[in-house]
């Protein structure tokens, strides 16, 4: 066996390990995700429980087809040109390669959805819970109006407080 052989051997062997230790890491988040809860809690003079179904979130299910994908282009990556090699079929090569070539592309393009889809999903939690504090196009979108933008809910003036109450001024020091 060549040096490039070993090489290309073990580049997907790596890659094959990798992929099924994505593929567990997210069938752990679909499981988690997924699972039903039941909590109890106190209704009047009762303990009452509810249970709650969970659903996965749409990254997370799109994360496991990649990874699932990947599992199954790299075992085909490794196991065909072995299979085809004992059998001394080399003129497969001829289209083999090119379609090894797709199908790694599209590998690459899945993953990077992937990636974008988890860096938006987790800013846009970031601008709803007011985490992010940025000016970039769209932010503003996600992010609520301010409470004093809104009409006002009454018309009445603020209670400023007793003429003889202390107030707080400045430095925060007590002045009559």
């Amino acid at each position: 066996m060549t040096l490039f052989s070993t090489i290309m051997i073990s580049l997907l062997g790596f890659g094959l390990a990798s992929s099924i230790t994505e593929l567990g890491m997210v069938a752990y988040g679909v499981w988690f995700y997924g699972q039903t809860i039941t909590y109890e809690y106190y209704c009047g003079y009762d303990i009452c429980d509810e249970t709650v179904k969970g659903t996965v979130p749409d990254v997370i299910s799109f994360l496991m087809f990649a990874a699932v994908w990947s599992t199954l282009v790299t075992a085909a990556a490794i196991g065909l040109p072995l299979f085809y090699h004992k059998r001394d079929a080399h003129h497969h090569n001829k289209w083999l390669a090119p379609t090894l070539i797709v199908l790694y592309f599209l590998t690459w393009v899945f993953w990077l959805a992937g990636l974008l889809y988890t860096g938006i999903f987790i800013l846009s939690f970031l601008a709803i819970f007011d985490v992010m504090q940025g000016e970039w196009p769209g932010y503003l979108v996600m992010k609520g109006r301010a409470s004093s933008s809104g009409p006002p809910a009454t018309e009445t003036t603020a209670y400023a407080g007793a003429p003889a109450e202390p107030k707080y001024e400045g430095n925060h020091e007590l002045t009559a």
